[in-house]
């Protein structure tokens, strides 16, 4: 995949559809990924999320469509995708400073958001750390939910697990419930703490699971239940540090870098798994990306 003509495809598909649903799922095959794979490396080449784009490119259409038409403001709401006056009006103030009423005054100042272009940039400076892996299948006990991109934190499936703060067994979190403080029963490293995020969607929605690898017989918690994890060989990636914002860079690195010059592609019938293992979360913290491939 040439991932400079494939993002700058991207963009181009994003300004044919402006005024059309833009499915994430066509952006994502386009640069031949997932969903979430794509939404992460979007966010990091860029500093804003795939849905934010496409909102700041509607609005700063919007504003040529205010002040060129005698569409009213409804008209232009539709338009671009938004169903109510109230929800546009919120949007379009929270970008340009002022009502869409307001912009079509002459003096008045706005903002507008040009598409963006992808250009060469050097690439591969810093080494990367693999290992192949052939496991069996296993299974993950958890939470199960869907990754949306630009979801907010709270509504989505890691902030569920790890900031709940209403947990199933009344006391916090889901994540408190299945660890149990980190009693060593509960979990298989180096499984620990696991997402797994499926290759396909579902209704524009990646089916995404978190937990952790476990054997023996499942304590009965509220809300939980189990994942198979089908047998499969791994490239598993080893990055150092606090994990963050970097997961986009290193899921960029690995879909970008490796993959185009590595004997593997992607295996899309098995998750992606975002490994953390115990331990404190500083420099020195290991944390790993499994990803799950077939020999070219």
């Amino acid at each position: 995949m040439d991932w400079l003509k494939g993002m700058n495809a991207v963009i181009a598909h994003v300004e044919a559809n402006l005024t059309q649903p833009i499915r994430y799922e066509t952006p994502a095959r386009i640069v031949g990924c997932s969903v979430y794979e794509f939404s992460r490396i979007f966010s990091f080449m860029t500093g804003m999320s795939i849905s934010m784009y496409i909102r700041r490119r509607r609005l700063s259409q919007a504003v040529f469509d205010i002040q060129n038409s005698s569409d009213n403001i409804m008209q232009i709401a539709l338009k671009y995708g938004y169903e109510s006056h109230t929800t546009f009006t919120r949007a379009f103030k929270e970008l340009h400073g002022t009502t869409p009423q307001s912009a079509r005054k002459t003096g008045v100042p706005l903002k507008t958001f040009p598409p963006l272009s992808f250009k060469l940039s050097i690439k591969g400076v810093n080494e990367m750390d693999f290992r192949i892996e052939k496991m069996e299948s296993f299974e993950l006990m958890g939470l199960a939910g869907y990754y949306v991109p630009g979801q907010d934190w709270k509504d989505s499936i890691w902030g569920q697990f790890l900031d709940g703060g209403d947990g199933p067994d009344g006391s916090g979190t889901f994540n408190q419930a299945l660890y149990n403080g980190g009693k060593p029963s509960y979990y298989t490293p180096p499984f620990w703490q696991v997402g797994a995020t499926d290759f396909h969607t579902v209704d524009g929605k990646t089916p995404t699971f978190i937990g952790a690898q476990y054997k023996g017989t499942k304590p009965n918690i509220p809300g939980m239940t189990m994942k198979t994890i089908p047998a499969a060989t791994w490239v598993v990636f080893t990055f150092k540090g606090e994990t963050g914002g970097k997961v986009g860079e290193a899921i960029t690195r690995i879909v970008t870098e490796w993959f185009p010059q590595s004997q593997y592609v992607r295996n899309e019938a098995v998750p992606m798994l975002d490994v953390y293992p115990d331990g404190k979360i500083d420099e020195n913290y290991k944390w790993e990306i499994w990803m799950p491939v077939l020999a070219k």
